[in-house]
């Protein structure tokens, strides 16, 4: 198998999923007076950036995959971004208050564990970024 073919597609892929799961209670929860603002802006920084750097990276896999950007601009760029987006995933999911995480209605519980999705989603893509740098780097 070629890692330099495999982690970009795993990475992209895998920032696609990551991008719908950032952004997935935006849509899903409409009940009236659930805050899923302060959901998304706890911690630091919140968890937006994160998907915002999901969707970039979606690109910047796919340039490196079809040869349009310098391979190793594009290991730089995906190793960087995928170790931020560790970084703030984790820090916003241990800075989430359990009053903020348990005051959502029961039909939504599933959102207890929508964190350690994402921080989970953001690994593979750093770990994604580190193949295809250690890939280009050989």
């Amino acid at each position: 198998m070629r890692l330099e073919s495999i982690a970009p597609t795993v990475g992209a892929f895998t920032c696609l999923i990551l991008a719908g799961a950032v952004f997935i209670p935006a849509v899903i929860i409409t009940t009236p007076g659930v805050s899923v603002a302060d959901y998304y802006a706890a911690g630091p920084i919140g968890i937006s950036v994160v998907g915002f750097l999901a969707l970039l990276n979606i690109i910047v896999f796919l340039a490196g995959k079809q040869g349009r950007t310098d391979p190793v601009t594009v290991a730089g760029l995906t190793l960087v971004s995928g170790i931020a987006m560790v970084s703030f995933a984790s820090v916003w999911a241990i800075s989430i208050t359990s009053t903020l995480l348990y005051g959502f209605p029961s039909q939504y519980a599933w959102i207890v564990n929508h964190r350690w999705v994402i921080v989970g989603l953001a690994s593979v893509t750093a770990l994604a970024g580190s193949g295809y740098t250690t890939a280009v780097l050989r």
